[in-house]
């Protein structure tokens, strides 16, 4: 009843943000007007059409236009040829069920190339066995149903990527401006926190809250990889955007290591000038990257007011009294924190004038991607433990399974409850629990819904106007809460399966259907090849740990925190600590014991994350602290415990005892000197949660 009730709070939770009435109008015209042709020009299987530019629509991944053509492109054509193949092939009950076995299988296995290529097997499964089910006679009804599924998946990307303004770079330059203003909400709390001397728990909050910032990061450079790729003429305008990415990745890096510093700062009292500095220099930020956001969006916008570094001369005697006080380390990060600042501003005043780009630190304009050989990530998940091997296994399974027994029992639209089983079927049984409990509220309503119109409007071409209504409601809708677009999705496909097939009892029929398709579906994540969470996380943690030792160690060996194989190692770290957070959420879901055996969990994120950020912080202030051979050491022992706490996790077993690390003051300085200080209690915090998780 606890988990139940916790996915009937989330089906009525709204995200934050508006409707995407863009989106939705787009995939209203995308449903409606292909249909509307291909029945005013005679096509016998018009529904099609309008099923392909939906599903099209909604496999458009936003982002660089050049990755959306690939990504909707290969769901036409393929979704083309799967479509006409599929018509051929069904007939009988059994070809039919191992049809499913393996093409469901085989769809649902391309996940391990990424969400993306997730996201393209799921829209080919419908139409793979969508098709399957209203099986062809003959090689030319076939041939119109593949071209009835070309002509609406090409209307979809007509309409969202010609008709629709093309600006190459319209999605990085917003992605980028997204990652400027969440730095700069960073910020703003990091100089409302100092000036108050907040206490530790408020700063921990808080900089839990900001940690989404990387995520947004990782999209950004997505995006802006995207679109660069095969532009042999770059532009400087991509040549800008992505200094302005490199550099947000270092200011990051400065924030979260001032944040820390102003953290151990708040208790002292004599350093109240210290923190009150801090947070002038952090208006000043906030107001620069704001204006850098705003120029990123628009970069033919009017002039721009750059506000200058706060020292003139009615200050300078506050600063001279300030500068007595004020710890070296400190001094450094507001250094570097004006550096990066000002490089962003004059690589956003550039853009903005067409200059081209400053060329003073030429390895910032490389942009990496790892290029892994094509069958790895299939090899890689060829083994017992693989979430998507699982999966896979279990949708061709469910799916066969749901063929046969509906047509044992008699049941009618056998392929309809095929195919909700297969959209129920998640991953991860928390996700199956939800998605059956939207789907089933989903299409109780919405087939109701549908009747109601169905026996209120007699002409099909007002019925295709309600659909356009309805399809466009609802993907603006599905930023905002999944159940509302299943709710009003639903009608959609009830109301062009009966246009196509004049039989108004599909929506009965259909309800019946999703009913055993949930069942099914719960039946094949409780029971087929289960993975519960809480044999995931332990390694998505012992990972977290891994990359937190590594990332402390390059930080010891580097020269200077900006080095690319820092910026390598900080990045596995941070998306180390997604998949981790993310494996959590779903243990929390999954969860049904007494609350408190979930604090050693909590408590290897919180200090995981905490530890990475003395790290940064101790990086950043490298250049300052006299005795680096004293951190080289602390480095070397502690990245050794935290592999050694991995290994505890991986293998389920108590971890050795911690060893005492070398520790003592390494500068006279009452901010890094105490950063130190931090790394052991850390350790131990870290030390005693896996020791307590391997018991429980």
């Amino acid at each position: 009843m606890h988990r139940l009730w916790r996915h009937i709070r989330r089906f009525f939770q709204l995200q934050p943000g508006s409707p995407a009435w863009a989106s939705g109008v787009r995939a209203a015209l995308a449903v409606t007007i292909p249909y509307s042709f291909a029945t005013l020009m005679g096509f016998k299987d018009a529904g099609w059409t309008g099923l392909t530019g939906l599903l099209v629509t909604l496999a458009n991944p936003g982002g660089a236009y050049r990755g959306r053509a690939r990504v909707m492109g290969a769901v036409t054509v393929l979704g083309a040829l799967v479509g006409a193949g599929a018509a051929l092939a069904g007939g009988r009950l059994w070809w039919d069920a191992s049809l499913l076995l393996v093409g469901v299988f085989a769809m649902s296995f391309v996940r391990c190339y990424g969400d993306t290529a997730g996201s393209i097997g799921e829209k080919l499964a419908v139409i793979f066995v969508a098709s399957l089910g209203a099986h062809a006679v003959g090689v030319d009804a076939a041939l119109t149903r593949g071209g009835a599924l070309l002509l609406g998946g090409g209307w979809a990307m007509l309409q969202s990527l010609v008709l629709w303004p093309v600006h190459p770079y319209r999605p990085s330059r917003r992605a980028i401006a997204y990652v400027y203003t969440s730095l700069a909400e960073g910020a703003r709390d990091l100089a409302t926190l100092s000036r108050e001397g907040a206490p530790a728990e408020v700063w921990a909050a808080t900089t839990t809250r900001h940690m989404p910032v990387r995520l947004k990061i990782e999209r950004a450079r997505e995006t802006l990889a995207a679109t660069r790729v095969g532009r042999s003429d770059e532009s400087q305008r991509g040549e800008h955007l992505l200094v302005l990415l490199e550099l947000s990745e270092q200011l990051l890096g400065v924030l979260f290591a001032l944040a820390q510093s102003m953290e151990v700062a708040s208790p002292e009292r004599r350093l109240r000038a210290v923190r009150e500095e801090v947070a002038r220099v952090c208006d000043w930020y906030v107001a620069i990257s704001d204006r850098v956001a705003a120029v990123a969006i628009a970069p033919d916008t009017v002039a721009v007011y750059w506000p200058r570094y706060p020292t003139n001369r009615e200050e300078l005697g506050q600063r001279g009294k300030w500068l007595r006080v004020v710890p070296v380390s400190v001094t450094e990060l507001l250094t570097r924190l004006r550096s990066h600042t000002s490089a962003a501003q004059r690589a956003a005043m550039a853009m903005r004038r067409g200059d081209p780009v400053d060329l003073r630190d030429p390895e910032s304009l490389l942009l990496v991607g790892e290029r892994r050989p094509l069958l790895q990530p299939l090899w890689a998940n060829l083994n017992s433990r693989s979430v998507v091997l699982r999966h896979a296994l279990r949708a061709g399974t469910i799916a066969s399974i749901a063929l046969v027994l509906t047509r044992v029992m008699g049941l009618g639209e056998a392929y309809w409850v095929v195919l909700s089983a297969i959209g129920i079927l998640q991953p991860y049984s928390a996700n199956t629990e939800e998605r059956a409990l939207q789907r089933v509220t989903g299409t109780l309503l919405g087939g109701t819904l549908a009747a109601v119109i169905a026996t209120g409007v007699g002409s099909p071409w007002v019925l295709i106007l309600v659909i356009g209504v309805l399809t466009a409601t609802s993907v603006s809708l599905l930023p905002l809460n999944f159940g509302a677009f299943q709710i009003l999705l639903t009608p959609d496909f009830l109301l062009l399966a009966t246009l196509s097939a004049g039989d108004w009892s599909v929506a009965e029929n259909r309800a019946l259907g999703v009913l055993v398709a949930c069942v099914l579906a719960l039946a094949g994540v409780w029971l087929l090849w289960p993975y519960p969470e809480r044999r995931r996380f332990p390694d998505a943690v012992a990972t977290v740990l891994r990359a937190d030792g590594h990332y402390f160690r390059q930080v010891a060996a580097s020269q200077d925190i900006r080095e690319p194989r820092v910026g390598a190692a900080r990045r596995a770290l941070g998306l180390a600590m997604l998949d981790a957070e993310a494996s959590f959420e779903r243990l929390m879901a999954e969860y049904r014991g007494p609350a408190y055996r979930l604090e050693p969990a909590m408590a290897l994120l919180t200090y995981s994350r905490r530890l990475a950020a003395s790290v940064t912080a101790l990086g950043e202030q490298k250049a300052v602290t006299p005795s680096s051979e004293v951190l080289d050491v602390v480095a070397s022992k502690a990245s050794g415990t935290l592999d050694a706490l991995a290994d505890s996790l991986r293998e389920g077993k108590s971890p050795p005892p911690m060893p005492e690390l070398p520790l003592r003051r390494i500068a006279n300085d009452p901010v890094s000197g105490k950063l130190v200080e931090r790394v052991p209690r850390q350790l131990e915090i870290l030390h005693g949660a896996v020791e307590k998780l391997s018991v429980t």
